[in-house]
């Protein structure tokens, strides 16, 4: 197809006009002709959704939810739709156990055209999704193994950041419920992987509570620019000029530390001593990476990415139903009461917590945060068991399963104990924990790939409701019912402004003087 060069493009301009505009006119011309010739193709045997009225493209980047809805009633099998990186196949949950552990589709892959990993200021994405195994096994092997460990920590710094965040005040006050979780989040989350000092400096915890956000909007708007003018319009965008900031940051805050435990393992090494063993993941990463090169910023706020937002989102949301459904803060709080008076803090205390499980899986049943799970990249041509033919280099997503009625009974109510009555049937007892997987519960993923993270993030979700159950009352401000979700392509949060109302109460136990376990 013949095309036009600079020089054919400029001649065509009226000769007053200045040479810069002319050229930032040619190129915004090259760019729109460009993204024309260059535009993704549909793929080929899976039928294109779109909104009445919608662009195949908006109708993903502007009514994803909506699409989904409509996309399942007309289609009892696959089905594409257009995203601002190109196309998807959506397929149906029955597919969900026959790819878990296929090893022909690619997690890491599913994401890099989204999240433009060469760009500055997407460093981390770049460091957890180019090295497959840095992030993962220090959070699988490293984190996960010291749960019983770090069980002290968390239980201190959520001592600490309650009382710094929501005080002691016994009258009803008014907070931006989203915004107070992250600074527990953060806090706890950032005493694990840097341990205390870092966990409580200001400006860490702004960009852990941040970057993940900036980084999703920012590279949301940039799938909705034409792919020639991308490397030049992300220096411009608030979002993205935001996320450089806080990498340069980051590495003022990060990188002295770094250099210091080097140097003290290095000094070990030449004394012909065993280096300092230390409980954190800048000392894991360093254990895990085996000697190669690793932008530990990158990792720090790889990890942040994966740990924080979710678990954010986790919190939030199970106390926005706490508001929204009080019948069940009693029974919570005898848990609570019972577990924690007789067996302490302690990994094993949290596992004893089953109604609060219970309770946090239907949380995630009753408001995921996406319609859909498993992303992945087709490495080679995937023939499924009834003949659909997944083309190699396609990206692929399951989508989910929360309201079957064959499996959950009266799908549309909130029943905090469903899981908990589940856990008792013959057979059962860890099938429906927080934590497990399956097709009909894709909360943390499913197969070879769910998120690793998921036993930390449930352990620290655990400590804080113990915390902010017994210690505060929590209603919807008067008048005022659930705050709207905020929403995003497939995905939805809780709002960022949204408030509710808390006031401190008098505990049944002290858990700040609990006995550690």
């Amino acid at each position: 197809m013949p095309t036009l060069t600079n020089l054919e493009l400029t001649s065509l301009l009226p000769e007053e006009l200045p040479v810069s505009v002319v050229g930032i006119i040619a190129t915004v011309v090259i760019g729109i002709i460009y993204s024309v010739l260059m535009k993704e193709r549909p793929l080929a045997g899976f039928p294109l959704v779109v909104v009445e009225g919608q662009t195949p493209r908006n109708s993903w980047l502007y009514h994803a939810r909506r699409l989904i809805i409509e996309a399942q009633k007309k289609h009892s099998g696959a089905f594409q739709v257009m995203t601002g990186t190109g196309p998807k196949i959506i397929l149906p949950n029955r597919y969900a156990d026959e790819l878990r552990n296929n090893p022909f589709v690619n997690f890491n892959k599913a994401f890099m055209k989204d999240f433009f990993i060469d760009y500055p200021g997407f460093e981390p994405y770049k460091q957890g999704l180019a090295d497959a195994t840095l992030v993962p096994e220090t959070v699988r092997v490293k984190l996960t193994q010291s749960l019983n460990l770090i069980t002290d920590d968390l239980v201190d710094e959520t001592t600490a950041s309650v009382h710094d965040i929501y005080g002691e005040d016994p009258e009803w006050k008014a907070i931006s419920l989203r915004n107070s979780v992250a600074d527990i989040v953060a806090r706890l989350s950032s005493r694990v992987f840097l341990g205390k000092t870092l966990c409580r400096d200001k400006r860490w915890l702004e960009i852990t509570k941040t970057y993940t956000i900036e980084s999703f909007i920012g590279s949301y708007l940039l799938r909705l620019i034409p792919v020639l003018l991308r490397p030049l319009v992300h220096w411009f965008i608030p979002q993205c000029k935001a996320c450089r900031t806080a990498i340069r940051d980051a590495h003022k805050l990060i990188d002295p530390e770094v250099e210091r435990r080097k140097a003290a393992v290095d000094d070990a090494l030449r004394r012909g001593v065993k280096p300092p063993k230390t409980a954190d993941t800048i000392g894991w990463m360093y254990e895990v990476a085996r000697g190669r090169h690793v932008d530990y910023v990158a990792g720090q706020l790889s990890l942040t990415l994966a740990a924080i937002h979710t678990t954010t989102e986790a919190l939030s949301t199970a106390m926005l139903d706490i508001c929204e459904f009080p019948e069940t803060l009693p029974e919570l709080r005898k848990e609570i009461v019972e577990v924690i008076s007789e067996h302490g803090w302690a990994k094993t205390s949290l596992y004893k917590l089953k109604l609060m499980d219970s309770f946090l899986k239907e949380s995630q049943r009753l408001s995921p945060t996406d319609m859909t799970s498993m992303n992945r990249w087709v490495e080679k041509e995937i023939t499924l068991s009834d003949g659909t033919a997944l083309p190699k280099n396609s990206r692929i997503s399951v989508l989910t399963n929360y309201d079957d009625p064959s499996i959950y009974p009266e799908p549309e109510k909130f029943d905090a104990a469903r899981f908990l009555k589940m856990r008792q049937q013959p057979g059962n007892e860890n099938a429906w924990q927080v934590v497990s997987t399956s097709a009909d519960h894709m909360a943390f993923g499913h197969g070879q790939h769910a998120c690793p993270g998921r036993f930390f993030a449930t352990n620290e979700i655990k400590i804080a409701l113990c915390h902010l159950l017994l210690k505060y009352d929590w209603q919807f401000l008067p008048g005022e019912g659930r705050p709207e979700a905020s929403s995003m392509e497939s995905t939805t949060s809780v709002s960022p402004t949204g408030r509710v109302q808390y006031r401190r109460r008098v505990a049944e136990i002290d858990l700040d003087n609990v006995n550690l376990g």
